[in-house]
């Protein structure tokens, strides 16, 4: 389906931006959200990347899957002991799944699902590491006396997948041929050349890789399982044009995945991370400022002329934060913001619009001018948050407590929100004391009797930050590891050493693998010089 892989932002982009996270994600700030698709460096290697993931052996989807209509024509016996094989296969209890399977094969070696039977004994080889028998006795048997059946085509391609797992490319590349050769049409011959674009990045072969791209993307047919890896091809191949500086070939990909609607989005949030890597090279910034024009421009002709209802005014916005976006990965931030500027004019007041354009004032170290854009919100509330998180930034603590204390009583459906954040900027400011007040008042178990922990540290005061830990300890088991390891370190900072060493040890002994456990276990060996960490190694079963 068009458009249903749709990229999820980072929450952690909210601190890269100068947000409390837990105020930005209560007040879902529109400039936090959208400028996250700035700070996405590195995505073409992400991108590149997860083809590998698409064709993972291990589940290979409609492959290992046999059709209703086959499964009703086994006898009850049949599908009695096939269930059993399934079943283990399912819990990835290979060794006995393959005996079912045998005992299938055994018992019902004329049965329509025989050959199914056959090729789930040999993926249970290849699970099992023996991919010379499951490609010798098992894959090529499914050819040899099914030829005609589905499960033939899957083993064909497996046999392909086998040899390209033992590192035998060149086995690998005639089997894959094979596969194209005889089955084109099918859906192994998709997994082949997500396969063999793999293989020729590991090569190092660029032209053969963007060409089984191509392939994937214009001349493959989107159906029964096709879809997604085509999908990926596009992504793949809009962002390699897209590092080409090659913005109506990118474009071309990224339409066979996406509505007109969703293009300008998945144009911002894939050319993004190539317009960081073209602007910052001198030999390359001139291609990169082409492409971040080239994509903008194409972007402003998607904004709808009569742009009188709301739905329509939001679109237009939107449009223009990707258009933003794609300049400020291009490193022009002053066209950033000539544009929020040119929306506020046209499109009237907007807090998202105010957000980013104080968010741009940020990032110039224009601090006032920010705070008097944030004073222009609709949401007068949601304005003052923001400024009194800035005077955070500052250091200015009385002054953010202040005004989050007024907010408390002004925004009274949000009260808890600015409690929690005055509790904050009390600790954050070094008053621990009234931090502790202001948490016990914060209804967010257990982080608040977390932080109220640090405050007791803080202050020296171990014994009741011991106690808050163990009742986090009590309550919250997914807190435990880290609760435990925390009061271990509260002994030891009270110079409590055999409390500390036991302390630790229990992180070892009840969450073996955790990373809580392996960092007590190395505290132990370092400072403590204790080997016996009662199972400690997080790599290890107790």
């Amino acid at each position: 389906m068009a458009g249903s892989a749709e990229a999820q932002v980072n929450p952690g982009s909210f601190r890269s931006v100068g947000f409390s996270p837990q105020y930005a994600s209560a007040t879902g700030c529109a400039w936090a959200k959208a400028h996250a698709t700035s700070h996405r460096a590195g995505i073409l290697a992400v991108v590149l990347a997860a083809v590998a993931l698409l064709a993972n052996f291990a589940s290979a989807g409609p492959l290992d899957e046999m059709s209703l209509d086959r499964w009703k024509k086994l006898r009850e016996a049949e599908r009695y002991q096939l269930n059993i094989a399934e079943k283990y296969f399912r819990e990835n209890n290979f060794k006995v799944a393959l005996t079912e399977y045998e005992k299938f094969l055994t018992l019902h070696e004329k049965s329509e699902g025989a050959p199914f039977a056959q090729y789930k004994w040999s993926l249970c080889q290849v699970q099992l590491k023996k991919l010379n028998t499951a490609v010798k006795e098992g894959f090529q048997s499914v050819i040899d006396y099914w030829p005609d059946s589905p499960e033939s085509l899957a083993a064909a391609y497996s046999i392909a997948r086998a040899y390209k797992d033992m590192g035998d490319v060149k086995q690998a590349k005639k089997a894959y041929g094979t596969v194209l050769a005889k089955h084109g049409g099918h859906l192994v011959a998709v997994l082949s050349r997500v396969d063999l674009a793999e293989i020729a990045r590991i090569e190092g072969d660029e032209k053969r890789r963007v060409a089984l791209w191509q392939e994937l993307v214009f001349q493959t047919d989107r159906k029964d399982g096709a879809e997604p890896y085509c999908q990926q091809a596009a992504v793949n191949l809009a962002a390699w044009q897209f590092a080409k500086a090659s913005f109506p070939e990118g474009l071309k990909a990224l339409a066979t995945n996406y509505t007109p609607e969703q293009l300008p989005y998945y144009i911002s949030y894939y050319a993004n991370g190539p317009l960081q890597t073209l602007t910052n090279m001198a030999e390359t910034k001139a291609g990169g400022e082409k492409l971040a024009d080239e994509a903008a421009e194409y972007i402003r002709k998607q904004i709808p002329a009569d742009r009188q209802d709301e739905a329509k005014k939001t679109y237009a916005r939107q449009c223009g934060f990707y258009m933003a976006d794609l300049y400020w990965a291009s490193k022009r931030p002053e066209k950033c913001r000539e544009i929020y500027e040119q929306q506020l004019k046209e499109l009237g007041p907007a807090d998202d619009t105010l957000g980013r354009l104080a968010g741009w004032y940020k990032s110039m170290n224009r601090r006032e001018e920010a705070r008097k854009t944030y004073g222009q919100f609709a949401k007068v509330h949601d304005g003052q948050g923001q400024i009194a998180y800035m005077f955070r930034e500052e250091r200015r603590y009385p002054e953010a407590v202040t005004l989050y204390r007024e907010l408390i009583q002004a925004d009274t459906k949000n009260a808890n929100l600015w409690q929690g954040e005055l509790a904050h900027a009390l600790r954050e400011g070094g008053q621990y004391k009234e931090a502790i007040g202001a948490y016990r008042l914060w209804d967010n178990s257990p982080n608040n009797l977390w932080h109220m922990a640090g405050c007791h540290r803080a202050l020296k005061e171990h014994k009741e930050a011991v106690g808050l830990y163990q009742q986090i300890l009590a309550t919250e088991k997914s807190w435990a590891p880290q609760a435990q390891l925390q009061v271990g370190y509260t002994y030891e900072e009270a110079g409590e050493k055999e409390a500390a060493i036991k302390s630790l040890q229990l992180v070892c002994k009840r969450y073996p693998k955790t990373g809580e456990a392996s960092q007590a276990h190395a505290h132990l060996q370092n400072q403590y010089k204790i080997n016996q960490t009662f199972g400690g190694d997080a790599g290890k079963d107790e």
